[in-house]
């Protein structure tokens, strides 16, 4: 065997008892979601500014109702930080680009807060990923969802798809 050969095989041999040690600290319980999001209202137009032709946008804030088949996120007001630097495109996408910020996600049972980025990409579709962390009734829970809106409209409801994580901690 080539000492390549026997490095490669140390390496992963290493990296697999790694994960096998790792795994169980990490590991929770997972509670699977689907869910929709449909705008409401602006809350703060933020700062736009056009540097280089593009157009910028930074600290807009939009208030979304939440619905989902999981009561720890359903009937929620979702408070989204918006900021993002597009490209000008035709009609009827007319934008494209990255976008990211922050949200406070509310509901009588507790909230969800933490960051999302997204892409709105060259057909005008938008996809979404969220992170965050829950405080009041959802203290030492987490959250994982990934959206999408599959046309150029923005006012459009969003789908998402997601999971809650119980940490036990």
């Amino acid at each position: 065997m080539s000492t390549r050969v026997r490095s490669l095989t140390a390496f992963f041999v290493v990296l697999a008892l790694l994960c096998l040690t790792v795994g169980p600290v990490a590991a929770g319980s997972k509670t699977y979601f689907t869910g929709s999001e449909t705008w409401v209202e602006d809350l703060d137009p933020g700062e736009d500014f056009y540097p280089d032709g593009r157009f910028h946008l930074r600290g807009a804030v939009g208030l979304f109702a939440f619905q989902a088949d999981d009561s720890r996120l359903d009937d929620a007001d979702n408070i989204v930080v918006v900021n993002w630097n597009f490209a000008w495109m035709p009609e009827p996408v007319y934008v494209s680009g990255p976008m990211w910020g922050s949200f406070i996600l509310t509901n009588d049972g507790g909230y969800w807060e933490g960051s999302w980025t997204g892409l709105r990409d060259e057909n005008g579709f938008s996809y979404f990923h969220f992170v965050g962390h829950g405080g009041g009734g959802y203290d030492g829970l987490q959250l994982r969802m990934w959206g999408e809106r599959l046309t150029p409209d923005g006012s459009a409801p969003e789908n998402y798809h997601g999971y809650i994580l119980e940490t036990g901690g």
